[in-house]
C-alpha cells in the first residue's frame, strides 16, 4: 500500500527551508497498479506474498521472483519488477531503502538494481552472492539522478536457464527533498500568498516563465508571461502547498505558495 508523507520543518513554515516527501509501498496488497513487470525472456512473473524459495521469508507480503517455480532447464529468465515514473524535477536530494533478498543455487545468477536517469539504466547494486542474513535493508543517495522519469527496476537474470532460487524486495521508501530558496530574483513579488483563486506575479524585468509544481515534483501548471507582471488562476489547483519556478531576465527563483 501507497502512502505520501510530506515533512515540515520549523523553517518550511516561515517559507524558506525545504520540503521533504516520503512515498512509500510495502505490497500488503500486491502489486501497485502503478507499477509493472517485465519479461525480456522466460515464462515466469514476479509473485506476491512471504515464503520464498529457501532460507527466510518476509515478514509481511513482498514481491519476489520464483526462479525454483521455473523448473530446472526451463528458458533462460530476465524479468524485472518497476517501479512507477516519478517526477523528480527541482529535487536536491533522493534517497531510496528497501528490504532485499537473494539466494542463489547455482553461479551465474543475479539480481540488479538500477535506476533511469532519463536516458538510460545505472546500476545501484549487483548481487551476485547469497545474501547474509538472507533478507537486508539497504539504502542507497541515488541524487546523481534527478529527472521526470525517475524510475527504479530490480532485475533477476537467471545465467541462462540455469536452475536458480529468488530475488525480491518489500518496504520500498522513496524519501526526496524540494529546495526552496526565496528572493533569488532581486525585485520579485508574488502574492497573495496563501492564495485563494488568484496569484499575482511581479518583477523589474520581464518574466520569461511561470512553472507550478505540487509536493510529489509534478507540473501543475505553466505559461509564458513575457510582461513584468501576470495575474495566475489557480482556481483549479487543490488546497497545499506549491512550489513556484520563475524565470525572470534569465534568472531563476524558486517560491513556496500555499493554496487555499
Amino acid at each position: 500500500m501507497k502512502k505520501i508523507t510530506l515533512l515540515f520543518s520549523a523553517a518550511l513554515m516561515a517559507f524558506a527551508a525545504n520540503a521533504q516527501i516520503s512515498i512509500t509501498e510495502d505490497f500488503d496488497a500486491g502489486l501497485p497498479g502503478t507499477w509493472q513487470t517485465v519479461i525480456d525472456t522466460g515464462i515466469c512473473d514476479y509473485q506476491n506474498g512471504t515464503a520464498l524459495p529457501t532460507g527466510d521469508a518476509f515478514t509481511t507480503n513482498g514481491m519476489f521472483f520464483d526462479d525454483d517455480a521455473c523448473g530446472n532447464g526451463a528458458d533462460a529468465s530476465d524479468v524485472s519488477l518497476w517501479t512507477e515514473f516519478y517526477d523528480l524535477t527541482g529535487a536536491t536530494s533522493i534517497i531510496i531503502s528497501f528490504d532485499v533478498a537473494f539466494q542463489e543455487s547455482t553461479d551465474g545468477e543475479s539480481y540488479a538494481v538500477d535506476v533511469w536517469d532519463g536516458f538510460g539504466w545505472n546500476s545501484v547494486a549487483l548481487y551476485e552472492d547469497d545474501l547474509d542474513p538472507d533478507i537486508q535493508n539497504v539504502s542507497f543517495d541515488v541524487s546523481a539522478f534527478v529527472n521526470e522519469f525517475f524510475t527504479v527496476r530490480w532485475r533477476y537474470v537467471d545465467a541462462a536457464g540455469s536452475w536458480g532460487w529468488h530475488g525480491g524486495v518489500d518496504n520500498f521508501d522513496l524519501t526526496y527533498t524540494l529546495g526552496v530558496d526565496d528572493n533569488q530574483i532581486e525585485g520579485f513579488t508574488m502574492y497573495p500568498n496563501p492564495a485563494n483563486d488568484v496569484l499575482n506575479v511581479r518583477a523589474q524585468n520581464e518574466i520569461q516563465n511561470v512553472s507550478i509544481f505540487n509536493v510529489l515534483g509534478q507540473k501543475v501548471l505553466e505559461m509564458a508571461p513575457n510582461a513584468l507582471s501576470q495575474e495566475i488562476n489557480i482556481a483549479s489547483l487543490k488546497s497545499g502547498i506549491y512550489i513556484v519556478n520563475v524565470i525572470s531576465n534569465e534568472q531563476k527563483g524558486s517560491y513556496r505558495l500555499i493554496k487555499q
